[in-house]
């Protein structure tokens, strides 16, 4: 889910619209069409232009449908990795992937279709064709006509071509409608045991029900296959966030059915409901339907039963949470906050009505703060649970917009956003939960004891034909002592000694294996990677990696962009001069001129990492009014920071911060997104990631600090000249 910062204002808003471009950029990248290796082995659907002009034919299992001309044709079996999202227009062909490439998060409804083979356990309220017709009837059952208006989402079963077809619509389901009215059969499947909408029931034996949460959770657009979760108990992780549903949410059930939570459940695994309802009237997210502040509780009640409905038909018994999710928004605008907590309000009724628990999941400074000013109002209907949205790394549950002495025992936080992670040997995109409050599972399940872990990975430079020393570092857990088996797989050229061995580590403890990594003398510069795997009790941990850069002595390596270390301070500039050095960075891409990062961050080409709390405070607040191209004073910068890894330039104005609560946070959290932004990996999978410390608007540190020699380039105290584009002017 996405997480507005906590400080709500017009520059937070912009950079979560620019991170969710960037991560569609990335989903997009990931699902690149591998179709010239699996042509040869599918029966691929064909498509062809219709008679009409703007239109095309779509066939496929012997369904026919036409539909616009400019809609994408995605063939699922050649692209098995492609998110299904319902948030454009496209049609979708063959089952989803069991390991989809999504995004953590996706909002909005367009006009789109996913046709699939007709499986074994249909959706909640699917309407069921006779097997003689695939055309969808003018009028639809009231049920599953009231979960279309509740989700946008249409379910249609045609067992004579034996296809799922799962339709969305944005604001106006006409086209939708029509599309799927003129829809034809072609041919017809052979006879098979009929398929039927997965149910629940308040009697069900095994029925999820509300427990406590503790540890660590993350939360992922579309649910892993359950071959995925068994892998991910290798992982931190023993709840994951699941969606229902709601007109907002932009994902598709995928491998989401009740076998699946039952299942998954029985394996240890706890849930958080979640469900994407209608967001604030001042949203800002593109493609959302919004409350009517004038029905506000009509809806918030109206969601709420559509939500319970959904919940028990997956296996969700009464007592169970089920949180709305309500994305940030701007607070300030008075008349949009209290809609939305006159929705909150009745959606926490509605549920309580239908027996289950109430929780609300929403940006710390938007959501929480306004569900914060309701708090012991016996006239309001406050929610059970809040699930607090705070990208600020540590998943602590306190957070200074929500006092302590509110929901105590009873809060989540979401304390990271989308990134990736890779446990089992299998990566998805998440983003990472603390949990304090009510989760759903299965009462007599104990969870398993975690395996141990790999911890951060190590970097350094290396000349040809000489040698270096990085550490490996593994990490126990609580209860016995683990047997940690551990594999170097060294590229051509590279030579790990010793390259595998098997350390025990006490509970609780740490084991430091040193790596002697030698280069031959004939290896061309560059970075390489060399993976690490390992495994206790027979368990595949997290895999993890030791870059290394083949560079002669005090020489640097060229990099596709500029990696920009800025520091403000002298422990910070320690901190990032010594990462430059281990990651053979450019000369001049460290600076502790507070004006040429402020050239570097507006003109968009440099990725530029704020190093420390002075650097971040500088940056975000200018809070010493320090001297800068655009002539700011003290209180106003241009700029906003994202909080996930990044791996290019992410444009004008924006920065990435990494400072945390010490010096020690603040190495780790700076290596962890260099190497990121070089690699391409998230490094320190084994454990929760670092996170920035959060902004404190405080005159820290100085405009210009020293860099040391070996980093800087030019004479003594003089910047870099800029790489970018010129600042842009402003008004």
């Amino acid at each position: 889910m996405a997480s507005s910062r906590a400080r709500i204002t017009g520059a937070a808003a912009a950079g979560l619209a620019v991170f969710a471009l960037v991560a569609a950029a990335s989903a997009a990248q990931a699902g690149v069409v591998r179709a010239h290796v699996a042509r040869a082995r599918v029966t691929r659907a064909r498509v062809t232009r219709a008679a009409a002009a703007g239109t095309r034919v779509v066939r496929y299992h012997g369904y026919r449908i036409s539909v616009p001309a400019s809609w994408p044709v995605y063939h699922l079996s050649a692209d098995p990795a492609r998110c299904v999202l319902l948030n454009r227009n496209a049609v979708y062909l063959g089952t989803p992937g069991a390991r989809q490439r999504c995004p953590a998060r996706a909002y909005g409804h367009a006009d789109a279709v996913l046709i699939q083979p007709e499986p074994r356990a249909l959706p909640p309220q699917t309407v069921v064709l006779p097997a003689s017709t695939a055309a969808l009837p003018a009028t639809l059952p009231a049920r599953a006509a009231a979960m279309d208006q509740a989700n946008h989402t249409l379910h249609v079963s045609a067992p004579g071509p034996g296809v799922l077809v799962t339709a969305s619509y944005g604001s106006d389901q006409k086209l939708i409608r029509s599309i799927l009215a003129g829809a034809t059969m072609t041919s017809r499947t052979k006879a098979k045991a009929k398929a039927s909408p997965a149910r629940g029931s308040a009697t069900q034996p095994g029925e999820l029900t509300g427990l406590p949460g503790r540890g660590l959770g993350f939360d992922a657009c579309t649910a892993p296959s359950v071959t995925t979760m068994t892998d991910w108990l290798a992982s931190p992780y023993r709840v994951i966030g699941t969606y229902l549903g709601g007109e907002n949410w932009a994902c598709t059930y995928g491998n989401f059915n009740s076998a699946w939570v039952t299942q998954v459940a029985s394996e240890g695994w706890r849930y958080i409901p979640i469900w994407v309802g209608l967001q604030a009237p001042c949203s800002t997210i593109p493609r959302v339907a919004v409350i009517d502040p004038a029905q506000a509780a009509q809806e918030g009640q109206a969601d709420a039963a559509s939500a319970a409905a959904t919940a028990q038909s997956f296996g969700y018994g009464q007592g169970s949470p089920i949180y709305f999710d309500m994305e940030g928004y701007n607070s300030s605008n008075t008349t949009c906050a209290q809609a939305v907590l006159t929705f909150l309000g009745a959606w926490t009724q509605g549920l309580h009505a239908a027996g289950y628990l109430s929780g609300v999941y929403s940006s710390a400074g938007s959501g929480i703060a306004g569900l914060a000013s309701e708090y012991g109002n016996p006239g309001y209907a406050s929610p059970d649970d809040v699930w607090i949205a705070d990208w600020n790394g540590s998943p602590g549950l306190s957070d200074p917009y929500l006092p302590d002495s509110d929901w105590p025992g009873q809060r989540l936080h979401q304390y990271y956003g989308g990134h990736n992670e890779t446990w089992g040997g299998v990566t998805l995109n998440i983003d990472s939960d603390s949990q304090g409050g009510a989760v759903a599972g299965l009462a007599d399940v104990h969870q398993a004891r975690r395996p141990a872990l790999l911890g951060e990975p190590d970097a350094l430079p290396v000349a040809p034909g000489q040698s270096g020393t990085a550490v490996l570092v593994v990490r126990g857990t609580g209860g016995a002592q683990a047997a940690v088996s551990w594999q170097a797989h060294a590229p051509a050229g590279l030579t790990v000694t010793p390259s595998q061995g098997t350390t025990f580590v006490p509970p609780g403890g740490v084991r430091i294996v040193p790596l002697r990594v030698t280069a031959d003398a004939s290896l061309a510069p560059g970075r390489y990677q060399v993976p690490v795997t390992a495994t206790a009790g027979g368990q595949v941990l997290t895999e993890t990696f030791e870059l290394v850069s083949v560079v002669q002595a005090g020489g640097a390596l060229p990099t596709s962009y500029p990696v920009v270390l800025y520091a403000a301070d002298p422990a910070s500039m320690a901190v990032a001069a010594a990462t430059a050095r281990t990651l053979a960075l450019p000369p001049g891409d460290v600076t502790g001129s507070f004006s040429q990062a402020w050239t570097d961050v507006s003109g968009g080409a440099d990725l530029v990492l704020a190093v420390g709390q002075a650097a971040g405070d500088a940056l975000n607040f200018n809070a010493c009014g320090w001297s800068n191209p655009a002539g700011e004073a003290a209180g106003s910068t241009p700029f906003f920071d994202v909080g996930v890894p990044l791996q290019s330039p992410p444009g004008a104005d924006i920065f990435e911060p990494a400072g945390g609560s010490d010096t020690f946070v603040t190495a780790q959290l700076t290596g962890q997104l260099a190497q990121y932004a070089l690699a391409g990996t998230l490094p320190d999978d084994g454990g929760p990631p670092a996170g920035p410390a959060a902004f404190q608007d405080t005159c820290l540190g100085s405009p210009d600090v020293t860099v040391p020699p070996a980093t800087r380039r030019g004479a003594p105290g003089t910047p870099r000249p800029p790489r970018g584009p010129a600042p842009r002017s402003r008004t």
